[in-house]
C-alpha cells in the first residue's frame, strides 16, 4: 500500500500537519486501531438537542485508572491467526452485577440515545447505526483520557520505613503505661475511700432508723484518720406498721419520705422513739388527737404536714392548724411522698 504524500513543507522549512475535516452529512469510519486518538465531529442533524460528554465522577475515573475498558479482538485468518488483541473502547452494555463505575457509563449512553435524530437510528431495528455508535465510543474514550489526565489518581502510598533502633532504656510508650498505671493506681484508692466513707454513711443512716438505748457514736478505731470533732447523733425511732383494726402489719418496707422524715435533725421528741401508723399513709384530715405538726416539702412537690398523737400514732394531712405547726423542713425529692385519697 503506498504511503500517504508528505504535506507541504512550510516556509519555514518545518512540515506543515493536515487539519482533518469531519464530513457533515456521513460520520467519518473509525477503525479498531483508531479508537481514542482523534476526536471526530458528529454530522450535522444528529441530536435533536445539543449532547455534550458529561463530567466523570471522580470513583468512575478511579476506578477506570485502574481497569481501563478494552474490547478483545482475535485474528480468525491471515498470519496472525488465532492472536488476541486489546483494543480500547467505553462499554455500552453490561450486567447488573457490573461494577458500579461501568453502569455509570453505560447509563450515559442510554442519554446519549435519547438525543439521536432518526437519520442516526436503524429504521428496523431501532438501535444507534454502527458509524454513528464508532464515533460515540471514540469521542467518549478521547473525553475519558482527556479527564484522567486533568485529575490523575493518587499515588500509590509509600512503603513505611523501617523502625530506627532506639537507645536503651524505656520507650515512650513503656513511660506512658508506666505514668497510667500509676495514675489508675491513685484513682483506685480513691474510690476504695469514697466506697468505705458511702457504707458508713448508710450504716449510720439505718443505725438512726432502729431504738437503741446507747448513743450512735462513730468510734475513732473505725477510722483512725477521722478528726475528734463530735457530731449530733441522728434520732432515734422504731417504725411499726398496724393495720386498721390495730392488729401489727407485717410489712417492714416503710415509705422512703417518711424514713429520711424522721431521720432529720431537730425533730420535736415527739417524733422519736416508738412510732405507729395505719398505712397506707395518705392525705386526710388530721384526727382530734393530733398534738404535734411537723410541715415537710420534698423538693418540687406540694409540702404537707406530719402529726403525731398521745399515743405515737403517726397522720399525714394536705392543711394543718397553725398553732400545733413547730417547724418546717425541706427535704431532697422523693417519689413516694403521700397523695390525697380520691
Amino acid at each position: 500500500m503506498p504511503l500517504d504524500p508528505l504535506p507541504p513543507s512550510s516556509p519555514h522549512g518545518k512540515v506543515v500537519s493536515t487539519k482533518h475535516c469531519c464530513s457533515s452529512t456521513e460520520p467519518c469510519p473509525i477503525h479498531l486501531l483508531d479508537v481514542g486518538r482523534r476526536f471526530h465531529s458528529f454530522p450535522k442533524g444528529t441530536f435533536r438537542a445539543h449532547f455534550s460528554p458529561p463530567i466523570f465522577p471522580r470513583y468512575v475515573l478511579r476506578y477506570l485508572a485502574s481497569h481501563p475498558p478494552v474490547w478483545t479482538w482475535t485474528t480468525k485468518d491471515g498470519p496472525n491467526k488465532g492472536k488476541s488483541f486489546q483494543v480500547p473502547t467505553v462499554p455500552i452494555v453490561c450486567e447488573k452485577t457490573a461494577p458500579r463505575a461501568v453502569r455509570w457509563l453505560v447509563a450515559v449512553f442510554h442519554l446519549f440515545k435519547t438525543h439521536l435524530n432518526p437519520v442516526a437510528l436503524d429504521a428496523e431495528t431501532g438501535k444507534v447505526r454502527q458509524g454513528w455508535l464508532r464515533l460515540y465510543q471514540n469521542n467518549l474514550r478521547v473525553h475519558l483520557q482527556s479527564q484522567l489526565k486533568a485529575s490523575p489518581p493518587p499515588p500509590p502510598p509509600a512503603k513505611p520505613s523501617p523502625p530506627t533502633p532506639r537507645p536503651p532504656g524505656k520507650t515512650p510508650a513503656e513511660t506512658h503505661s508506666t505514668t497510667a498505671n500509676s495514675q489508675i493506681a491513685a484513682l483506685q484508692v480513691e474510690i476504695a475511700s469514697l466506697r468505705e466513707s458511702f457504707y458508713k454513711y448508710i450504716a449510720s443512716h439505718e443505725t438512726g432508723c432502729h431504738r437503741s438505748n446507747s448513743p450512735s457514736v462513730t468510734s475513732l478505731e473505725d477510722d483512725p484518720d477521722q478528726e475528734s470533732t463530735p457530731s449530733p447523733p441522728p434520732p432515734q425511732f422504731s417504725l411499726q406498721r398496724v393495720n386498721p383494726d390495730g392488729s401489727p402489719s407485717a410489712i417492714t418496707n416503710h415509705p422512703t419520705w417518711l424514713v429520711t422524715a424522721l431521720a432529720t435533725p431537730d425533730l420535736p421528741n415527739r417524733f422519736t422513739g416508738d412510732l405507729m401508723y395505719t398505712g397506707p399513709l395518705t392525705l386526710t384530715p388530721f384526727p382530734e388527737n393530733v398534738i404535734k405538726v411537723i410541715k415537710l416539702k420534698f423538693g418540687g412537690t406540694s409540702p404537707f404536714y406530719l402529726g403525731v398523737s398521745q399515743l405515737r400514732h403517726l397522720a399525714v394531712a394536705a392543711t394543718s392548724e397553725q398553732g400545733l405547726v413547730t417547724k418546717s423542713f425541706t427535704l431532697p425529692p422523693d417519689p413516694s411522698v403521700p397523695k390525697a385519697r380520691h
